[in-house]
């Protein structure tokens, strides 16, 4: 078996190189570490199932004989592969851009100074023409822009330039990207963040507090997303919006919030952008910040008050059943033809608990592929009521160790909720 990995704390270059991998080695399985960032593990949420990648926990590394490395080149750094550093029978193979302190004695070695490691894994891709969806253009352009400041480092080189005009080609959203990203604050951002506290308006619609401030800023400013997001939080506000004009002939709007009270993603894919339900960013042409403005404040009511709720888009829950009786080794059966990765246990209609694939290996490494899977039931999992608004399961869901969400009228199960399920409420498809 061939499979792909990086390094622990993963961020998006590594987790975009990894699935670029499984592009370019057809069959490798790509194996997430257990510790990744908090951005990521927000991205992961809602796409992890369309990225062909699995968990750490739970692989087990006895039947490995190829190894894949992206954006790492020390052993240390990898999630507890100190077993196959003295496999003398391993193939291994690099893809990184950290010049020094490597340790992986590597058979096969791509390891150059470009701003982020995907670079190099897409150069490859297009030279075989290798077609992607946009949702992955959308990551791989995030691991582009997280390693590289927006092409703002000095590690930047043209290479990965022409990469980021590649994947825009092949319909990376540069909306949702915005949506994921967080930049630190200088002196200029600091002055800039004063104004928006003494030039903003707090507005309620119902219980729901929104911040909002319109500005005409310097040409050039970046990194706005970090001062609206920070205008949210210091404000005690659910949402934010920042209104930003540096050009006469548009304004950049930027929203942040807490997705249980407003669906940004919905305000800005209404106004021409993108993003998901806690955060997005769109551009309104030939208005000024007031009244770009106007147009935000006409599009919060419904974001806030016509939410979607689960009802409308969970899926029929008889695909995702085991029965309290049936052993590990039949849930195990099931998860791998059914191509899903986890089950909700139930006797008759009556919700028990949930089960992953981390807990059918689990028992199979144990021996205990026999037992009932009653007895490996993960009775706290979260549960919805049919009107439980999509914004609030996109928030559970990153929770959710069997990647989907059980849907409750009482104690019968009558639905569940996929990550495909809030990718179609996160993309506007």
């Amino acid at each position: 078996m061939q499979f792909v990995t990086t390094h622990t704390r993963t961020d998006f270059d590594a987790l975009a190189s990894v699935v670029a991998c499984t592009f370019l080695y057809p069959g490798a399985v790509g194996v997430l570490p257990s510790m990744v960032n908090p951005e990521v593990k927000q991205f992961l949420a809602i796409h992890q199932n369309i990225l062909r990648i699995v968990p750490r926990k739970g692989f087990d590394l006895d039947e490995v004989t190829s190894l894949i490395v992206v954006d790492a080149n020390n052993w240390k750094r990898l999630d507890k592969m100190d077993s196959l550093a003295e496999r003398e029978d391993l193939e291994v193979i690099c893809w990184d851009h950290h010049m020094e302190g490597v340790t992986i004695d590597s058979s096969e070695t791509h390891r150059e100074e470009v701003g982020a490691a995907v670079t190099l894994l897409l150069e490859k891709m297009q030279e075989r023409d290798t077609p992607m969806s946009p949702m992955h253009a959308t990551l791989f352009l995030l691991g582009i822009y997280s390693d590289t400041g927006c092409l703002r480092y000095p590690c930047v080189t043209g290479r990965d330039a022409a990469m980021v005009s590649y994947l825009i080609e092949n319909g990376a959203d540069l909306n949702v990207v915005s949506a994921y990203l967080d930049d630190a604050m200088d002196d200029a951002h600091t002055e800039l963040f004063g104004r928006i506290l003494e030039e903003s308006e707090i507005i309620n619609v119902g219980t729901v507090s929104v911040g909002i401030c319109a500005l005409t800023i310097n040409n050039g400013m970046t990194s706005l997303s970090s001062l609206v997001n920070k205008f949210r939080e210091f404000r005690g506000v659910d949402a934010a919006f920042g209104i930003f004009q540096s050009d006469s002939q548009k304004c950049m709007i930027i929203g942040r919030g807490k997705p249980q009270f407003i669906d940004i993603g919905q305000v800005m894919r209404t106004l021409g952008g993108g993003g998901h339900p806690g955060a997005g960013s769109a551009i309104i042409k030939d208005a000024s910040p007031a009244e770009a403005a106007m147009q935000v404040q006409s599009l919060i009511d419904r974001a806030c008050n016509n939410a979607t709720e689960v009802r409308a888009v969970m899926s029929d829950p008889a695909k995702f059943i085991v029965e309290a009786d049936a052993t590990m080794a039949q849930a195990s059966e099931k998860l791998s033809v059914k191509k899903i990765s986890g089950l909700m246990i139930c006797e008759k209609t009556t919700l028990i608990g949930g089960l992953s694939v981390v807990d059918c290996a689990k028992a199979e490494k144990s021996g205990r592929a026999d037992v009932p899977v009653k007895g490996y039931a993960r009775r706290n999992i979260s549960k919805l009521a049919p009107s439980t608004c999509c914004r609030e399961a996109v928030l559970l869901m990153t929770k959710a160790k069997e990647g989907l969400l059980a849907v409750v009228d009482g104690d019968e199960l009558v639905g569940v909720v996929t990550q495909t399920d809030l990718l179609l409420q996160v993309y506007d498809f």
